[in-house]
C-alpha cells in the first residue's frame, strides 16, 4: 500500500509518454508489415491503459521511506538520502580531516562565552512548547547516524570547575557515506536517517519495519498504546510490567542501562518528558481519527484507516509548523504558490549541523508539572537533567498533562550564546567520570561536519561579512571574550556565531539563523508534493479545516486539561488563562443524556447563578457546526439540541459550553 499510485491528469500524461517512447524502440517490423507492433509494445501499451485507468481512481500516498514524493528525482527527500551542501567545506584536506588548527578548544569556549549562571528569560515571552515542538519537529525531519568507531575526544582544561581537569568529553563522528573522506577533495557526506519530510515520520517511522511493528495490526488502523494511553513499551506485551522484546524496533538510551523505554517512530524520543507528551498527543491524535472514520466510514479495511489518519496527523503537523510554530518565532514565508518538482527538500548540512541547534539554548533546567487547577503537583517539578531517557518520569508524573499544561505556563529561556548547566556541565554518574556539554560538542560537531566559518557562511547566504567581533554582538564584553579566544572574526565557529550574533529587529533570531531555517523550510514545503495544500485528496474544506487547526486543538482533544491558551507558544501564567479553573468561583456542571445520540438528546445544565451561556458543538476536525446561546437560571436548566436532524453524521462530536468565566466540555457520539 505504500507504494504511489499516480492519480493526476499531469502523472497519468508523464508515464502515456514515458511509454510511448520506449515502445517505439520496441516496434520492429514484421515480414512486410512494417507498421505492426511486437509483443512486447502492445504488452506496454496495455500496462500504460491499465496504469492509467486504475492510477485516476486511486487515492495516492506517501511512502514511509519517502521516496518517489518527486517523480523526477525519486530520492530527493528520502530516508538515507546524503545531506546537502550548499558551501564548501572547511576540512584541512578538503575531505576529512577536521579544522581545527585555528580554532580554541571547545570547553573552554563553552566555559567563557556559554556559562549560564542566572535564568534570562526570552524577550518575547515564548513558552517551552517552541523549543519543545521544535525538537519534536527537528526529529521528524533530520537524523544522522554516529560512527562509534570514531571518536573524538574534547580536553577538559586544568581550571575546569566541574569536569575532571585532563579528562576528556568524548563525542562520536557523524558517519560518513561509504566512498567519501578519502582521498583529496572528496568531503565526507552524510546520511539523513529519516525522511527529510514534514511527513510525521517522528511518529511513524521512516522504514516499513518500524511502521508495522508500531501498528496494532488489528484491523483498526491504531497505533499500538500502554496502559494509560501512553506509547507502548519495548516489551513483549507493550506494557512496562512485561518482558524486554529484543525485536522491538531500536530506541536511543544514552545511559545504554538496558532500561525498559517508550517506542516510537523516531529513536530519540525517550530523550526528556515533553518530547514524550508531545509524541504521545499525536498518536493518541491518531487513534481517535481511526475511530471517527471507521464510524462514518464502517467499509474502510484497517488499512485505509492507518493511511488516512496518518495522512490527517501529516497534515496537522505542517499547518502547526507553517502557520503557528515558524510565525511564531518571527519566520515567515512567502505565500504557498503550489508545489514545485525543482525543488529539492533533502536537509542541508549546516541547517541540521548547526543553525537547527539553536534550541539548546531555549531548554529550561526545570520542568514545570502542573495540574488542572494550576498548582504544582505532588511530586513537584522535575529538574531537566533527572528527566533525562527516563520515560518512567511520565507515568511517575500520572501521565502527560502534567507537562502539557506546565509548558504552557512557563517561559523558555532567552536565544544566546548561553546554555543551562543541566545540558552544559551534565554528569552521567556522581564521581564525575564522564560528562556531557552540549555547547562544546555543539561546537566539534560543526567543524567534523566540516562547516566552513561564521563570516564565509554569511557570504555564502548573501548577507554582509563582518568586519569585527562589535559587529557581530551588541555585548561589548562579549565581543572582547571572543576576540580573546578566537584572535579574527574570520575564524569564529558557525554555531557560536549565529547564536551572538545581533538579533533581527523584533525577532528572536540574526540574520544567519533566520535565512538559514527560512530557506530550508521553504525547501520543505515547496518541494513536497504531499503537502497538505497541494494534496488531492483533501478536499479544499477539510485543507481550511486544517489550516485552521492549532496544537491547541490537538492538545485539548487528546488531554484530560480543563482549560489552555489558544496560542500555546506565548507562556501565559495560569491564571490568566482565560475560562482557567482558578477564575471560576461557581460551578457549571453539564450532562448530555442519551450518549451515545440515537435521536433527540437534551443537555442538562447546572448553575450556582443567573447568566448566558452559549453552546457550540464541532466535529471531528475541529469544525464549528452549531452556535446557541441562551440564559439559565441557579440550579437545573434542560436545553434540548437538535440531533435528531439528518442532517447529523454519525460520529465522534465535542459540545463546549462557555460563560463569561468558565468553559465545560463534553464528547459524544451519534450513532
Amino acid at each position: 500500500m505504500n507504494k504511489p499510485i499516480y492519480r493526476n491528469s499531469a502523472d497519468v500524461l508523464f508515464y502515456i509518454f514515458a511509454i510511448w517512447k520506449s515502445t517505439v524502440k520496441l516496434n520492429k517490423p514484421i515480414g512486410r508489415k512494417t507498421h505492426m507492433y511486437s509483443t512486447k509494445a502492445y504488452l506496454c501499451w496495455v500496462l500504460a491503459f491499465f496504469t492509467c485507468i486504475t492510477g485516476i481512481q486511486a487515492q495516492e500516498v506517501r511512502t514511509i521511506e519517502g521516496t518517489e514524493n518527486n517523480l523526477e528525482n525519486i530520492h530527493w527527500g528520502a530516508f538515507e538520502t546524503e545531506l546537502k551542501r550548499d558551501t564548501e567545506n572547511s576540512y584541512l584536506d578538503g575531505s576529512s580531516i577536521i579544522d581545527d588548527v585555528n580554532k580554541p578548544n571547545a570547553r573552554i569556549v563553552s566555559n567563557i562565552i556559554f556559562d549560564q549562571p542566572i535564568i534570562i528569560n526570552d524577550s518575547y515571552n515564548h513558552s517551552s512548547y517552541v523549543w519543545a515542538f521544535g525538537q519534536f519537529l527537528d526529529h521528524d525531519i533530520s537524523l544522522v547516524e554516529n560512527n562509534s568507531t570514531e571518536q573524538l575526544a574534547i580536553e577538559v582544561p586544568n581550571d575546569d570547575q566541574v569536569f575532571i581537569p585532563g579528562s576528556s568529553i568524548f563525542l562520536p563522528r557523524s558517519k560518513a557515506v561509504e566512498g567519501t573522506g578519502v582521498g583529496e577533495n572528496n568531503p565526507r557526506q552524510y546520511k539523513n536517517e529519516v525522511t527529510s519530510f514534514v511527513d510525521a515520520s517522528v511518529i511513524y517511522g521512516s522504514t516499513s519495519e518500524r511502521a508495522a511493528w508500531l501498528r496494532t495490526n488489528a484491523g483498526d488502523g491504531k497505533l499500538k498504546t500502554s496502559e494509560g494511553d501512553l506509547l507502548p513499551w519495548n516489551t513483549i506485551s507493550g506494557e512496562y510490567n512485561s518482558e524486554f522484546d529484543p525485536n522491538t524496533p531500536i530506541m536511543e538510551d544514552a545511559f545504554g542501562s538496558g532500561n525498559k523505554l517508550f517506542v516510537a517512530g523516531d529513536v530519540r524520543a525517550n530523550e526528556n518528558p515533553l518530547l514524550i507528551s508531545l509524541h504521545t498527543i499525536f498518536l493518541r491524535e491518531h487513534n481517535r481519527l481511526c475511530d471517527a472514520f471507521a464510524q462514518e466510514n464502517p467499509s474502510w479495511s484497517g488499512e485505509k484507516l492507518y493511511q488516512e489518519s496518518r495522512r490527517m496527523i501529516g497534515a496537522y503537523i505542517q499547518s502547526i509548523t507553517y502557520e503557528e510554530w515558524l510565525p511564531s518565532i518571527n519566520i515567515n514565508l512567502p505565500a504557498y504558490s503550489g508545489y514545485r518538482s525543482n525543488v529539492d527538500a533533502t536537509i542541508n548540512n549546516v541547517f541540521s549541523a548547526a543553525a537547527f541547534r539553536m534550541g539548546h539554548t531555549l531548554i529550561n533546567g526545570e520542568i514545570i508539572r502542573m495540574d488542572n487547577e494550576g498548582d504544582i503537583i505532588d511530586r513537584g517539578n522535575l529538574a531537566l537533567r533527572d528527566g533525562f531517557f527516563q520515560p518512567l518520569e511520565v507515568q511517575f508524573a500520572g501521565g502527560i498533562e502534567p507537562y502539557a499544561k506546565g509548558m504552557a505556563t512557563q517561559v523558555q529561556q532567552e536565544m544566546d550564546a548561553k546554555v543551562i548547566d543541566d545540558v552544559r556541565n551534565f554528569l552521567f554518574s556522581e564521581e564525575g567520570g564522564f560528562g556531557l556539554d552540549l555547547a562544546a560538542i555543539n561546537i566539534v560537531r560543526g567543524r567534523e561536519r566540516g562547516l566552513i566559518d561564521y563570516n564565509s557562511l554569511r557570504s555564502e547566504y548573501g548577507l554582509t561579512s563582518l568586519n569585527n567581533f562589535n559587529d557581530l554582538t551588541d555585548d561589548p564584553n562579549q565581543a572582547i571574550l571572543l576576540e580573546n579566544l578566537y584572535g579574527d572574526i574570520n575564524n569564529l565557529d558557525a554555531w557560536v556565531g549565529m547564536l551572538a550574533e545581533k538579533h533581527i529587529p523584533g525577532s528572536m533570531f540574526g540574520e544567519l539563523v533566520s535565512i538559514i531555517i527560512r530557506n530550508q523550510f521553504q525547501n520543505l514545503r515547496d518541494g513536497d508534493r504531499f503537502y497538505y495544500e497541494n494534496d488531492p485528496a483533501l478536499s479544499e474544506s477539510r485543507k481550511a479545516s486544517i489550516k485552521a487547526t492549532r496544537l491547541h486543538d490537538i492538545i485539548m482533544r487528546n488531554c484530560e486539561i480543563d482549560a489552555m491558551q489558544y496560542n500555546v507558544f506565548t507562556a501565559m501564567p495560569h491564571g490568566d488563562i482565560p475560562s482557567g479553573p482558578d477564575l471560576t468561583p461557581t460551578h457549571l456542571e453539564a450532562a448530555l443524556f442519551p450518549n451515545p445520540i440515537t435521536s433527540g438528546t437534551q443537555l442538562k445544565l447546572y448553575g450556582e447563578r443567573d447568566e448566558p451561556v452559549t453552546v457550540r458543538v464541532f466535529d471531528i476536525h475541529g469544525r464549528q457546526l452549531y452556535s446557541l446561546t441562551e440564559s439559565i437560571s441557579e440550579g437545573e436548566n434542560f436545553l434540548n439540541m437538535p440531533f435528531e436532524s439528518n442532517d447529523w453524521r454519525k460520529g465522534f462530536y465535542t459540545l463546549v459550553i462557555t460563560t463569561e468565566d468558565r468553559i465545560k466540555t463534553l464528547k459524544f457520539t451519534i450513532q
